[in-house]
């Protein structure tokens, strides 16, 4: 079979996005799309080994394996040792899968040629690109189901700040839940201030009310104005970044603390949305 290079690394940039967003998605973590591109096309380039001559079954395997490993790597960081192991175990997952239809059709059809662990698929580049293309609806369906029928929960949410710890805030996960620190990437937790005021520094309570009161100075307390727009209208929130967050024992970095005035509910001082509760 005559190997084209563009459609080799094409086929495999297309499968191993797929494979990197399924993997994600089956895990409940959030993804950076712009990390899992970089991570694909670096994973396409791995299959290149498709054309050395090698009669080496350990090493094929470790050099797939090292792929693998870096694809995820690249398109999830690690956050810590736990949650890289359990996204790359997803990840081998379905690639296993995925090598396992693709020897089925090495045997069956002539259109797949499978070397050193690697796989090239002489298709119409139309096919493979409109059943890559159902293959993501699929999951965007999935994605969309799961999140409906999931029920809302209360947490204990452990907030840890530069130099204090708001501790056991009661919060609630809500689907309806958007808003986000669009400048710097970051998930958002919402809190009342007014459930939470005995529990900050004063400094920074006067901060986060003169804030709210219009009346805001520039001061060594820094108070970032998170946008949001709701059926109500839309506005600005005081917000201070975070060390991390601690729910039901699970760390979570990368999150703004943002402040609200008005009371969430009678047994809640604390919602975050669907990107926090994927992480858990």
């Amino acid at each position: 079979m005559i190997i084209y290079v563009d459609v080799l690394l094409v086929t495999n940039f297309l499968i191993s996005y797929f494979l990197l967003i399924g993997s994600a998605l089956l895990m409940g973590y959030t993804y950076n799309r712009k990390r899992i591109l970089i991570a694909s096309i670096i994973g396409s380039f791995f299959c290149l080994y498709i054309l050395v001559q090698n009669d080496n079954k350990m090493l094929d395997f470790l050099i797939k394996l090292a792929s693998l490993l870096v694809c995820v790597f690249i398109a999830y960081g690690m956050k810590n040792k736990r949650s890289f192991i359990f996204q790359s175990i997803c990840y081998v997952f379905l690639n296993m899968m995925m090598t396992g239809i693709a020897v089925m059709m090495s045997y069956k059809s002539s259109v797949v040629l499978q070397k050193n662990m690697f796989f090239y698929f002489d298709i119409s580049p139309v096919l493979l690109v409109l059943s890559s293309c159902v293959i993501y609806l699929l999951i965007l369906i999935f994605q969309s189901i799961k999140e409906r029928v999931s029920p809302k929960e209360q947490y204990d949410i452990d907030i840890y700040f530069k130099n204090f710890v708001i501790e056991k805030i009661p919060s609630f996960y809500d689907t309806g839940f958007k808003i986000k620190d669009v400048i710097a990437n970051k998930d958002i937790v919402l809190v009342s201030l007014d459930k939470v005021k005995d529990k900050i520094p004063l400094k920074i309570f006067e901060a986060i009310k003169s804030y709210f009161d219009g009346e805001y100075k520039i001061s060594d307390v820094i108070i970032i104005p998170i946008f949001y727009n709701s059926v109500k209208g839309g506005g600005m929130l005081p917000a201070i970044r975070t060390e991390y967050i601690i729910i039901d024992g699970k760390k979570i970095d990368n999150i703004v603390v943002a402040f609200t005035e008005n009371e969430l509910s009678e047994s809640v001082s604390a919602i975050f949305g669907t990107e926090i509760k994927k992480q858990l």
